[in-house]
C-alpha cells in the first residue's frame, strides 16, 4: 500500500497548467501586441496614403483657377486668374523654349500649406490645396509642366513611435508615402479644338488646288493680335 501510494503522489498533475500558462502567455501576450501594432502601422500608411492622393488630386481638379475652395471647387462668381495665365504663370512658354530653366524644374511648396514666400500662380495654388493636410504630417507638394504633361505630385512623411516595429521594419515604423495627379482641363481642351477648327476653316484655300487664301489669313492673324492686345 505504501508503494501505491507513492506512485499515486509522482502521477499527480496538480499545477501543471498554471506551470504552462505562465510558459505561453508571454508568448501570446508577445504576439498579440505585435499584431497591434503591425495594424496601427497599415492604418497610418493608408491615411496617410489617402491624405496624399486626395491633396494630389483636389490640386489637379482645382488648378483652373487659384480662387476655388480645394476642398469643394466651389468658386465665387467672377473671380478668374488672368486671361493668359496658362502661357506665362503656368510656365508653358519657358517648357516650350527653355526660357529660365523652367523645361528642367518643378516648382515646389511645403506642407502643410503656409502663406509668405514664393507668391507665384503655382505655389499660391499648391499651399491652397496643401491647407488639408493635418499639421502632424509633413513633407512637400510640385508641379512640372511639360506641355504634354502637367502633374501635381505629394510626398508626405508622418513620424511614428513603435518601439517593436521599429526593429522588425526595415527603416522603421516611420510612414512615407507618394501620390500624384495629372491636371486636365475639359472645357479647355475642348475651346481650344474648337479654335483650331474655326481657324483651319479660316485658312482653308478656297481655290481649285486647296492653297491656302494668304490674304484671307492675314486678315484672321491681324484679328486675333488686336484682339490679344486689346485685352478682351
Amino acid at each position: 500500500m505504501m508503494f501505491s501510494t507513492k506512485n499515486s503522489s509522482l502521477k499527480n498533475d496538480g499545477g501543471s497548467f498554471t506551470v504552462e500558462a505562465s510558459l505561453v502567455l508571454p508568448i501570446v501576450l508577445f504576439v498579440t501586441m505585435i499584431l497591434i501594432f503591425f495594424c496601427l502601422y497599415v492604418y497610418q500608411e493608408s491615411f496617410l496614403h489617402q491624405t496624399a492622393s486626395a491633396v494630389a488630386e483636389r490640386s489637379a481638379y482645382s488648378w483652373d483657377n487659384s480662387h476655388k475652395e480645394a476642398a469643394t471647387g466651389a468658386v465665387t462668381k467672377g473671380e478668374y486668374d488672368s486671361l493668359y495665365w496658362r502661357l506665362s504663370d503656368d510656365g508653358m512658354l519657358g517648357a516650350l523654349f527653355g526660357w529660365t530653366g523652367l523645361s528642367d524644374q518643378k516648382q515646389t511648396a511645403q506642407l502643410p500649406g503656409a502663406e509668405g514666400g514664393d507668391r507665384s500662380l503655382p505655389t499660391i495654388k499648391m499651399n491652397k490645396s496643401g491647407s488639408m493636410v493635418p499639421p502632424e504630417m509633413k513633407g512637400e507638394i510640385s508641379y512640372r509642366n511639360t506641355v504634354l504633361q502637367r502633374k501635381t505630385s505629394v510626398d508626405l512623411a508622418r513620424m511614428l513611435s513603435l518601439p517593436p516595429l521599429d526593429l522588425m521594419l526595415n527603416g522603421g515604423s516611420d510612414v512615407n508615402t507618394y501620390a500624384n495627379s495629372t491636371v486636365v482641363e475639359p472645357v479647355e481642351f475642348i475651346r481650344t479644338v474648337d479654335l483650331m477648327r474655326y481657324y483651319g476653316l479660316k485658312f482653308k484655300g478656297s481655290g481649285e488646288n486647296g492653297q491656302t487664301g494668304q490674304g484671307g489669313a492675314k486678315r484672321v492673324l491681324d484679328a486675333l493680335k488686336s484682339f490679344m492686345f486689346s485685352g478682351k
